[in-house]
């Protein structure tokens, strides 16, 4: 019990007026020469700064350009692809990575070539001559500046063939521009979900502030003004924001070390954040919603370098002490529209555009650069000429270079890689535990119940690896809505077993970014009907990642969510969603029905290094079997054979296996022997075992607790009739819940869910 939180409040209406720290608002009152006459600034620092915005702008420039040819080294290449510029914005995405360490990390925005172009660009000037040996090897025979200068255009060309979709890009050509990251930077990836890229970051900020290889790392989170409307990205204030981590049941008090910076350019794509789609003056208010201290908020010139390049590194400051999160608003714009397929002139007017434009960040810089004596005119052309000159080339060489190849069209859907060899810093030995793990009970026959063998499951791959984390709503001292993770907490402690806010979105977005940084999370979502809240984080996000990256990450997390059907929940409560989620690339889909395979395969599923949505059938939860009390597995994509027949094929999942096997001890009277498939995992599905079967009984029937319609059980249907049409004696059936909402009342929903009776009867049709 020594890690149980016991509250013990009472009312409290004492007469009051709750009261809000300020939050300060363009505080930088410094200048450039004033820096460089201080020494707080160098000349080579300047230079960099103005060479990091020029990049940025050349490179955006240059998109402009070939949308109509202008561009001219490559005036015969035809772009296709999205052509949201940052033009304006360029003094927030050098700033921020001017002052972020190589091994620190980033998430973006569709808006993010900038980001990912400063990410990189800051690091390569940092990096010792063996680092760009490592991140170059073609480049063995150079050194010195030359390398570094090799070495930076190989990042810009890596960055236009990606925009290019070529397969030389940093995602070789499947993510393109929207979705580009260079994890060799430490850079998560540029997100076309609005807001998406932020639980992923918090979730990243979640394994710098536990695990000890990560930390002294902070995590900067670029999302515009529209995301922080959006609901996961408050989730996410509010998560990263919790007592928890830094206040009395902190086991390591440590605040989240993450910047949240909030790229205001005062349009989402046309509607404005000021006057229009939000209610405040600054977004920065939202900050007072989450955290008595205003999350650390400040607003901050967006459009000086040198306000943006101070608001960081005080807010380094902050984080690295443990005080995180933080979260500031750059006051910048953005010159064009939300892509160029926007004129700009339905919304805003020439002359808004002209007053921003006198306060141009690359412009400005480089006139102070001039003023302030740092640097002559005549070094400022010179590097501009050889950033000109350094994307021309790239640009050509990304024109020129191969696209990928049709064939490798889902090439890197899934990956091969397992968790099977722990790290040595991450192995057993170096698990600490707070008080025994919990096991499960077993009877005087050895047998325990399909819940405890999970929970037991859990327990030994969390014994096994340090690397796996349990969290979810009153999944803690609680122990979950159902009792599975009783007592976890008292072993491992709230780094590694803790509740979370009723997030659904953020519990999957984090559990993305922990998985993306080298942790394996298993998020509880209790009830399989709450993915739905948090879809985009489980479908575009957590399934994703592999492919767009070009198998530049994997993302081992465990998803795990139950089915309320046949207890009476109601509409709400009772969905089994399973076929959804089949329907998703890049995520595997499990489903046990019995306590043997409900251990051995949510170890599977901590183990494999893709994304498992693990379903959870808590009609089976007291169902009771055989598991071995040691460490053992089941493999994804292998079939079970649950009863060996002649006559009639059943292919069913999750409690309607239990359902087969009553109607097939029944058939057995009728003289029709029935052959039993649970296929455990929808993706991978085991085909061959079950067009074996068939092709021996001739006869086949899908069966599943799913709504019938688009269920996949008729994908079932499709494949057997068409790998097996020869072989069929009669057309091949499914039996599935009613079209229709689960019913809360008894005699409605036993009428909604497949029967036995209803089995059987479709068993007699195929004769």
């Amino acid at each position: 019990m020594a890690n149980n939180y016991f509250s013990d409040l009472g009312p409290n209406f004492r007469k009051t007026t709750l009261k809000f720290k300020p939050i300060p608002a363009y505080a930088y009152d410094g200048t450039l020469a004033g820096e460089y006459k201080a020494k707080k600034i160098s000349k080579a620092e300047a230079a960099e700064l103005y060479e990091s915005m020029l990049v940025i702008r050349e490179f955006e420039e240059m998109i402009l350009k070939c949308r109509t040819g202008a561009y001219e080294i490559i005036s015969d290449y035809e772009y296709r692809g999205p052509t949201h510029l940052s033009i304006g914005q360029e003094a927030t995405a050098a700033g921020v990575c001017s002052e972020l360490a190589i091994t620190d990390l980033i998430t973006s925005t569709h808006r993010g070539h900038g980001d990912s172009i400063a990410k990189g660009f800051h690091a390569i000037k940092h990096m010792s001559e063996e680092e760009l040996h490592a991140r170059c090897p073609e480049f063995a025979a150079l050194s010195g500046e030359e390398l570094r200068e090799a070495v930076m255009e190989d990042h810009i060309f890596r960055t236009i063939a990606e925009l290019f979709g070529k397969e030389a890009g940093y995602g070789k050509g499947r993510g393109g521009g929207m979705h580009i990251a260079d994890f060799r930077v430490g850079h998560l990836g540029a997100n076309a979900i609005v807001g998406g890229g932020i639980p992923i970051a918090t979730g990243a900020a979640m394994t710098c502030r536990i695990d000890e290889k990560m930390k002294g790392r902070v995590v900067c989170s670029f999302a515009g003004d529209g995301a922080y409307s959006n609901g996961v990205v408050l989730e996410s204030l509010n998560w990263a924001s919790q007592d928890q981590f830094n206040g009395p049941l902190a086991k390591t008090k440590f605040g989240l070390p993450i910047i949240y910076c909030l790229i205001n350019n005062h349009y989402g794509m046309t509607g404005r954040a000021d006057g229009e789609v939000t209610g405040v003056d600054h977004l920065a208010r939202r900050a007072a919603g989450f955290d008595n201290d205003n999350m650390h908020a400040e607003v901050v010139n967006g459009m000086d370098i040198m306000a943006v390049r101070d608001a960081i590194v005080r807010a380094r400051e902050i984080v690295e002490k443990g005080e995180g999160p933080v979260l500031l608003e750059f006051d910048t714009y953005r010159y064009y529209g939300h892509s160029l397929s926007d004129p700009r002139n339905e919304y805003r007017t020439r002359e808004e555009e002209a007053r921003w434009k006198e306060v141009d960040p690359v412009e400005t810089f480089r006139r102070n650069l001039l003023e302030a004596k740092i640097m002559t005119e005549k070094e400022l052309k010179a590097l501009e000429e050889k950033v000109a000159a350094r994307n021309a080339r790239a640009a050509r060489r990304a024109a020129d270079a191969p696209d990928p190849d049709p064939a490798d069209v889902i090439k890197y859907m899934y990956t091969d890689g397992t968790s099977d060899v722990v790290p040595e810093e991450y192995a057993a030995a170096s698990v600490k535990v707070d008080d025994p793990a919990p096991r499960a009970k077993r009877d005087a026959n050895g047998l325990t119940t399909y819940k405890d063998a999970i929970k037991e499951g859990i327990v030994e791959e969390m014994l096994r690896d340090r690397r796996v984390v349990l969290f979810g709503e009153d999944v803690a001292e609680y122990g979950g809505a159902f009792k599975l993770s009783k007592g976890m907490i008292d072993t491992f402690g709230r780094d590694r077993v803790f509740n979370t806010p009723i997030s659904e979105a953020c519990i999957c977005g984090t559990a993305v970014g922990m998985a993306m940084t080298g942790y394996r999370p298993i998020a509880e979502l209790m009830y399989m009907d709450f993915a739905l809240m948090s879809s985009d984080q489980i479908s575009n996000q957590a399934a994703k990642w592999h492919y767009m990256t070009g198998a530049s990450t994997e993302v081992p997390l465990v998803i795990r969510c139950s089915v309320g059907g046949g207890k009476g929940y109601g509409g709400q409560h009772s969905q089994s969603l399973e076929s959804m989620f089949a329907h998703i690339p890049g995520t595997y889909v499990a489903y046990p029905s019995n306590p043997y395979d409900a251990k051995g395969m949510i170890k599977t599923a901590i183990r494999t290094n893709n994304p498992v949505v693990f379903v959870e059938g808590q009609l089976l939860y007291n169902v009771k079997g055989v598991v071995p009390e040691e460490d053992y597995t089941v493999p994804f994509g292998v079939a079970n054979v649950v009863r060996e027949g002649s006559d009639v094929t059943i292919v069913s999942w999750g409690p309607a296996v239990a359902d087969a096997v009553k109607a097939a001890d029944k058939l057995a009277e009728e003289g029709i022997s029935v052959e039993i498939i649970d296929p455990r995992t929808l993706v991978p599905f085991d085909w061959e075992t079950v067009f074996e079967s068939v092709r021996k009984t001739g006869r086949c029937i899908a069966l599943s607790q799913c709504v019938d319609i688009g269920s996949f059980t008729g994908e079932i249907v499709s494949q057997v009739t068409a790998n097996c049409f020869d072989s069929l004696d009669a057309p091949v059936l499914k039996v599935g819940a009613k079209n229709g909402i689960a019913p809360q009342a008894y005699s409605l929903e036993k009428a909604f869910l497949p029967s036995v009776d209803e089995i059987i009867a479709a068993v007699r049709k195929l004769y």
